[in-house]
């Protein structure tokens, strides 16, 4: 892999940072053409409502700080990273899930998610919960780009995929699922394999995400429920939740809130998205 870099941060988890650019010069947080993202629940905006799959989000509470309180298949009360970024870099409001119906040219140019909830880097997590596998997200941008050719042209195609921002979210489902220790090789191995791919198909600025430290008054239950077994299909419109999902760092048992997301963005925004310019 040629003219890679390698940041490397370690916080609670461990998170890696790719810049495979070549980039002659810098330039501003406003100069990446587009947003493109891979993973599970805490990155699909909305690609689990159009499959045949038990994990959706896309009926309250789930959505309810987000734009017109609407639920939208996102696993949180409201937006989530990549559609944070989206807004710091000036490319849209939100990033929309590649089966959206009647997805526009001008969200294809922009980019979108492929994340799929419930997904793992191993094949056995998908099995289990029918899910979009990550080689099947890889397969979906193969189809992206491919609509992106023809809607811009060959050169400026490759050129939006090459200056985009990649963001990977992937492997505690491999975890739970699998019951793969998180010190497993094959679980530090996947996502390599996976950047390689996305770099074979012209990706050069890549975010492998992880968890920096974060203090939030409740960090040992969600929002919704009980805050220990509500997820999915149990945190429902007759679910009770709390009164005030920002002071907490989960928005289910599982998923993080809104705030703790605009907090990692701000985050990345700060100690990560320089590193690229």
């Amino acid at each position: 892999m040629a003219n890679i870099k390698l940041w490397a941060v370690l916080v609670c988890i461990s998170a890696i940072f790719f810049n495979t650019g070549n980039a002659t010069g810098p330039r501003s947080l406003s100069r990446f053409p587009a947003i493109l993202v891979f993973g599970d629940s805490t990155v699909d905006s909305g690609n689990n409502n159009d499959i045949d799959t038990l994990f959706k989000a896309n009926f309250r509470p789930y959505g309810i700080r987000y734009h017109g309180h609407t639920p939208t298949g996102r696993f949180s009360d409201g937006r989530l990273i990549p559609d944070f970024l989206a807004s710091i870099l000036k490319i849209k409001h939100a990033v929309p899930p590649f089966l959206k119906p009647n997805l526009s040219d001008h969200e294809i140019v922009t980019g979108v998610s492929f994340a799929s909830a419930g997904s793992g880097y191993d094949d056995v997590t998908n099995d289990v919960f029918q899910v979009i596998s990550f080689p099947k997200q890889i397969d979906m941008f193969r189809n992206y780009t491919a609509r992106l050719r023809r809607i811009v042209g060959e050169q400026k195609a490759k050129k939006i995929v090459r200056g985009a921002l990649v963001i990977i979210s992937s492997g505690t489902n491999d975890i739970s699922t699998t019951r793969m220790d998180k010190n497993d090789t094959r679980l530090s191995n996947y996502p390599w394999i996976c950047m390689q791919q996305l770099y074979d198909l012209g990706c050069r600025s890549i975010i492998v995400a992880g968890l920096p430290p974060i203090g939030f008054v409740e960090t040992n239950k969600g929002c919704c429920g009980t805050g220990f077994v509500e997820m999915g299909p149990l945190c429902n419109p007759t679910t009770p939740t709390c009164r005030s999902p920002s002071r907490y760092l989960f928005w289910d048992a599982v998923h993080p809130s809104q705030s703790t997301y605009q907090y990692l963005t701000k985050y990345i925004t700060k100690k990560v998205l320089p590193k690229f310019l």
